[in-house]
């Protein structure tokens, strides 16, 4: 059968497959094994010979992206002292851990998250004091560094400060979507606290004019105290479904996508709303029924390529352009598939990774 004649979701599921395999780019991840059993060892010795601090400045416990920080560093034989140091997200906190920082005297301080860069760095367009402009930064987990103050521009920015992007471009996400399903109303929970959200949503919008769909919008209402009210996510979410979203988008926004991600994914599975996530954690280990996104292991060790350049090939930040991952991982959750009965096209699980399968389903 020619392709022209497919249906149009088995052509857009055939092209994403596509893109997924062939989508190369960016950095590449071969390196040296290490062995297992040593891998323990490997990094006392390298802690106790340590050339180098880097402070590690997370909102929450280490994961799979700081595990291929460190295990490349390590098996690029760059001897490094970690410091880890957690930050609570809160506005008034962030005096203490710049503070908190400088204690650490670190050669190079590698930071997760949107609101944690901006806590330390600050907006590339405004000075304050106390911002830290002087030691270098690699972040990861940054949506949208440009659109978010971080940066001026990718390239050639003149910052202290520069990292690796972990999503991929709203275009491809909504065609990972439609290849999945096809939709005319897309719901988006907006967090008006964190910057990434406003520009998320508004891009959607922009998008949903020339490809013909409708952003159904609702905001989770601010607590005095200035945070947004978690207990609103389940009745935020049924609002959404009654009014006709075919599916929930839930984009790299740390309250949602990660803090409360648990709440998101139940209140919109007793909604009977599909879910459709820009981040792995979320998919991976709550119960989002998909996403598209950059491996988090592959952010991690970019990450880290970046750092050696800055600690061991002594690199100026600000010649290291910000970046993102070429390619893209297809995840998909069918404890979340089989309670909606809303199965993939065949052509989309030949490149996905699929989780949570029932033993009797795969018999």
């Amino acid at each position: 059968m020619p392709s022209s004649s497919l249906p149009f979701q088995a052509r857009l599921a055939a092209a994403l497959t596509a893109f997924l395999l062939l989508g190369s780019g960016g950095f590449a991840l071969a390196q040296p094994a290490a062995p297992a059993a040593s891998s323990g060892a490997a990094a006392a010795a390298a802690a106790a010979t340590a050339r180098y601090t880097v402070a590690m400045v997370l909102p929450r416990d280490e994961q799979n992206i700081e595990t291929g920080f460190t295990s490349y560093l390590q098996r690029q034989d760059v001897p490094v002292r970690y410091v880890n140091i957690r930050f609570s997200g809160k506005a008034e906190d962030v005096a203490d851990l710049r503070a908190r920082v400088r204690a650490a005297n670190p050669d190079l301080v590698y930071v997760w998250g949107t609101p944690t860069t901006l806590a330390l760095a600050g907006r590339h367009d405004q000075s304050e004091p106390g911002q830290i402009r002087d030691i270098p930064m690699v972040f990861t987990e940054v949506t949208d560094p440009v659109g978010a103050g971080i940066l001026p521009q990718l390239e050639q920015h003149g910052r202290n400060v520069t990292g690796v992007s972990h999503v991929a471009p709203l275009p491809v996400q909504l065609n990972a979507i439609r290849a999945y399903r096809p939709f005319t109303k897309l719901g988006y929970l907006h967090n008006p606290v964190e910057p990434n959200s406003a520009i998320i949503r508004d891009r959607l919008k922009e998008l949903a004019k020339s490809q013909n769909f409708e952003v159904v919008e609702a905001a989770l209402p601010v607590l005095p105290g200035g945070a947004p009210d978690p207990a609103q996510i389940a009745p935020q979410i049924q609002d959404l479904a009654r009014r006709g979203a075919d599916l929930l988008y839930v984009g790299p926004i740390t309250f949602l996508a990660f803090t409360h991600r648990d709440a998101v994914t139940a209140a919109a599975l007793e909604a009977k709303l599909p879910t459709f996530c820009a981040t792995e954690s979320i998919v991976r280990r709550s119960g989002c029924m998909f996403g598209l996104f950059s491996n988090g292991s592959n952010i991690g060790r970019y990450a880290a390529s970046m750092a050696r350049q800055i600690l061991v090939e002594k690199k100026h930040v600000q010649d290291i352009p910000a970046s993102t991952l070429q390619r893209f991982s297809l995840l998909i959750n069918m404890r979340t598939v089989q309670a909606l009965g809303l199965y993939p096209p065949m052509l989309l699980l030949n490149v996905a990774e699929v989780i949570n399968v029932d033993a009797q389903a795969a018999n």
